[in-house]
Order: C-alpha cells, then sequence, then structure tokens
C-alpha cells in the first residue's frame, strides 16, 4: 500500500476560492441575494449592484443611486471514510464551522448613460477543519491537525455605459487581498517520519472583469462576462517543528506562485410578463491550463532537504462547465418569491482528492424572497449544496496529493441583503 502524503498546495488550491472565479468548493458562487436565491443565474439580468460580479455591464439599470449590505455564512458538513482489507482507517465528519462574508457598495449615476462606483466584498470564504483523533491511523497514531481557512477581500471600483438604447458594457478592476491559514501533516511515514506543518501566506493580485449586455426589448435581455486570468505570488511563513531534530531551522520564508485561468460566462433573461423573470446562464472554466502550483523557500537547508519538491504537485486538472437556471415571481409591487437551480463540477480527478480541498460535484437548490418598501429593499436567500460522493480507489491515487476513500459534502449558505435608493 502507498503512503498518503498531504501537501501544502492543498491549502493553496483552496485560494481559488477566495478569488471569486473557482466554481467550487465552500465557495460562493456569486454576491448579493437576489442573484443566489435565483440560482446565481445573472449574467443576463444583472439589475441592481450584484452586477459588479456578475455582469458590469448590468450596472447602467440601476435607477437611483444605491447603497448595499450584503451578509452571507457557509456551513459545511464534510464526511471522509477510507477502508482497506475490512479495517476502517478513517472514518470521520468535519468539525462544524462557519465562514462569514459580506459585502458593501454604492453606485450613482454620473450622466444619463454612465453609472459607477465600488464594492468592497468577499466574493468567498474556504475552510475545512477535522479532527486529528479520527485520523490517526493515516499519520502513524499521530493525532496531527488537519485546518485550513482561507479569505480574500476585493475592492473593486466599476463602471457602465449605455451607448444606445439596447447595449451596455462594462467593467471592473479588482484589487484583492488574500490570506491563507492551515495546518497539515507532513511527511510520509517511511523516509520521513509524520509531523505537524503549518503554512501562512498571503498576497495582493489584480484582475478585472468585462461585460456586455444587449437588451433588444422589454421581454428579452442577454449578458456575456469574462474575467481575466489572475496571477498571484503568496508569500509568507512555513513552519515545522519537526526539523529541529535535524539540525534545521524550523521555520523559513517562502513564495508559492500560481495562475487562474480564464471564466467566461453567458446568460439570458426572459421576462414574459411584469409578474415573472426567467434567467439561465452557462459558465467555463479553463482550468486545464492550470497543472502545477510549486514552492520556493528562503531557507537553503528546506530546500537542500527536500522540503520544495515534495510540495510540488500535478493537479491533473480539468475545464469545466456549469449550468444555471433562476425565477422570480412577483406577488405585488412589494413582494417578490424567487427559486433556482445550478450544477457545481469539480475540476479535479479522483486520484487527486483531498478533506482539505473537498472538491465535489455539486447540484445546489436555492430560494428566497424580496421585499420593498419605500427606498429600503430586504432580500433573503438560502442555497443547500449536495456534493455527490466520490470514491478514489487506494490503487489509483495521486501519493503527493489524494486521499483514497470515500469523500462527501453538503453545504448551506444563508444570505441576506439591504439596499437603500436614494
Amino acid at each position: 500500500m502507498r503512503r498518503i502524503n498531504v501537501y501544502l498546495v492543498i491549502s493553496v488550491l483552496a485560494l481559488i476560492f477566495a478569488l471569486g472565479i473557482f466554481p467550487n468548493g465552500l465557495s460562493l458562487n456569486g454576491i448579493g441575494s437576489r442573484a443566489s436565491s435565483m440560482g446565481t443565474a445573472y449574467i443576463g439580468l444583472s439589475d441592481d449592484w450584484s452586477a459588479v460580479f456578475f455582469n458590469p455591464a448590468g450596472l447602467t439599470q440601476i435607477d437611483n443611486s444605491t447603497a448595499s449590505l450584503f451578509m452571507t455564512d457557509i456551513l459545511p458538513s464534510g464526511t471522509y471514510k477510507f477502508e482497506l482489507g475490512g479495517t476502517t482507517l478513517a472514518d470521520a465528519k468535519s468539525i462544524g464551522n462557519s465562514y462569514p462574508s459580506g459585502a458593501f457598495s454604492y453606485f450613482r449615476h454620473f450622466s444619463e448613460k454612465i453609472v459607477g462606483g465600488i464594492a468592497v466584498y468577499v466574493p468567498a470564504g474556504a475552510g475545512a477543519k477535522w479532527s486529528g483523533d479520527d485520523l490517526a491511523m493515516l499519520t502513524g497514531g499521530k493525532s496531527l491537525l488537519w485546518d485550513s481557512t482561507i479569505f480574500m477581500i476585493t475592492v473593486s471600483p466599476a463602471a457602465a455605459v449605455k451607448l444606445n438604447s439596447k447595449f451596455s458594457i462594462g467593467g471592473s478592476l479588482n484589487f484583492n487581498f488574500v490570506s491563507l491559514k492551515m495546518k497539515r501533516p507532513g511527511g510520509n511515514g517511511n523516509t520521513i517520519p509524520y509531523f505537524q506543518y503549518e503554512e501562512d501566506l498571503s498576497t495582493t493580485a489584480l484582475g478585472f472583469t468585462l461585460g456586455a449586455m444587449y437588451k433588444p426589448n422589454d421581454v428579452l435581455s442577454f449578458g456575456l462576462t469574462w474575467k481575466v486570468p489572475v496571477k498571484a505570488n503568496l508569500k509568507g511563513t512555513a513552519k515545522a517543528p519537526f526539523l529541529s531534530m535535524l539540525g534545521i531551522p524550523t521555520e523559513s520564508e517562502g513564495t508559492r506562485t500560481a495562475t487562474w485561468p480564464t471564466w467566461l460566462g453567458a446568460g439570458v433573461a426572459i421576462t414574459p410578463n411584469e409578474k415573472l423573470t426567467l434567467t439561465i446562464d452557462i459558465t467555463y472554466n479553463n482550468w486545464g491550463e492550470l497543472q502545477n502550483i510549486p514552492i520556493v523557500f528562503n531557507e537553503q537547508s528546506w530546500k537542500l532537504s527536500g522540503m520544495e519538491e515534495g510540495t510540488e504537485f500535478g493537479l491533473s486538472w480539468e475545464d469545466t462547465v456549469d449550468l444555471k437556471i433562476g425565477a422570480e415571481y412577483k406577488l405585488s409591487d412589494s413582494f417578490a418569491l424567487r427559486g433556482g437551480f445550478y450544477t457545481d463540477k469539480s475540476p479535479s480527478p479522483e486520484e487527486t482528492l483531498n478533506i482539505l480541498l473537498p472538491s465535489l460535484h455539486y447540484k445546489a437548490l436555492t430560494l428566497g424572497f424580496g421585499y420593498k418598501t419605500g427606498k429600503l429593499s430586504l432580500d433573503f436567500a438560502i442555497e443547500y449544496l449536495t456534493g455527490k460522493e466520490r470514491f478514489v480507489n487506494p490503487m489509483n491515487y495521486d501519493t503527493a496529493a489524494g486521499m483514497p476513500g470515500n469523500h462527501g459534502m453538503t453545504i448551506v449558505v444563508p444570505n441576506i441583503t439591504l439596499i437603500y435608493s436614494f
């Protein structure tokens, strides 16, 4: 039986959640409660502040100056079970955690055709925490920490221009601050005994989003969105107390470089009457371009000890395409009911699955409502994601990253938005 190794790259991959363009795992698939309740199928509609994420061109549809406050939480529940030869080596559930985030924004008309403003938001939160006691048989009987927490704050100045009565374009600059903290087992239990490893990295990264919207009449609206590739250099400190036994410093500064590829989306909104709105989106993620994420340590003895080679990882990721649909029905001028569905496919093959990166194929149901009184609007949404259990064959997994066994995950995402129109 090949030994199980868990490498630092798991945390770095989880950063993809935080950059707001990763469609899987413990991530939000957008911002804004109206969009969330409609299955995040919002590219072709995008008629409120959350257009800054889904399709900046839609900002031209905002009637008045608006300020918004968005609050959400990600509530994951993961399972992992590994049996070999009739022996249960691991039977664990993720330790209950919540990953709160939110946003606020302000947008206004600068002219009849130009709308601009700024949004500050956490497009996603990610993390996983497991009991070391439940997984001790995988690490030579040692109870080690398995914990990752990732967050990102994005500041997005954005603007949109209505070129004519039917066509608008828009864009946003995305200034991202990303932080990750993680604790995981290192070593292989053979040439290197299992030990505790910690990593604390952060970075800033710049990206931008471009959007276009075509609305030929009051019934139809079409949208296109492009999020450009983002390159980030993650810098920070790595710790491995075990190395003191070898006369090697227990800390080293390190840098990881990763590039997240293109994200493309297309959507259509249909409003057959004043009460009903239907939406559908298709999104494409070019994850096949992301194959390897290396790390470079500043400490020379870490290089010589093979720490860098042990943490370089081949992802074998594949491109993904997801479908999203949504609906809104207005019961009155003040109250609307909403619902939706979306798929959220994993780019990872089974052989690279790991409990610190619970990347499953999700199907999500969404529900919500909106209430408006005077200048104040309140929107509520809840998303329920069920991940299809994935099995990693003990005879076919990546020894540098994968964990054989059965992986499962469900996620609940409640959120609320307050919007004030001036």
